[in-house]
């Protein structure tokens, strides 16, 4: 009972918050969390001290995600693809781009050593159980839809 009026209240929030503006990726985060509230079966207390830990870590994975695209990838979009990067800034991409996955698992690192405080590794575990089944599902969803869409056409 206490779990099924959480994941109400959690999922009136985001909604509400972000309904104001129907933006694709606070959509998807809202989804997601919905996703692991409900799967991730937190008693009260560890929701309390969960999603401030969770909301955290998801803002610097995006920060990083936000790095990588614009040092990376829109620098060899703008220079018309990788065929016209030469070999000195494949290197420095390259080499960039091991530095932002670096600190990428050192960030889940301190976050699941974070959550280890309280959590059970089973359920840390679990996070990652579900997050990776999350982004399947939804990578798969949207193959399907891009199918539907090009047999519409």
């Amino acid at each position: 009972m206490k779990k099924t009026i959480l994941f109400l209240i959690v999922t009136f929030v985001v909604f509400t918050t972000y309904a104001q503006r129907p933006d694709k990726s606070k959509i998807m985060r809202a989804k997601k969390i919905a996703f692991i509230t409900e799967n991730l079966d937190l008693s009260e207390q560890e929701a309390e001290k969960f999603w401030p830990l969770y909301n955290k870590f998801d803002k610097a994975k995006r920060k990083l995600y936000k790095q990588e695209k614009e040092e990376i990838r829109n620098k060899i979009r703008s220079a018309g693809g990788l065929d016209n990067v030469s070999e000195d800034e494949a290197k420095r991409y390259l080499k960039l781009f091991h530095k932002i996955k670096a600190s990428h698992e050192e960030i889940k690192a301190s976050f699941h050593n974070d959550l280890l405080v309280f959590l059970s590794a089973k359920k840390v575990l679990k996070l990652e159980i579900l997050e990776h089944r999350f982004n399947k599902n939804m990578i798969k969803r949207f193959k399907e839809r891009r199918g539907r869409n090009r047999r519409n056409q």
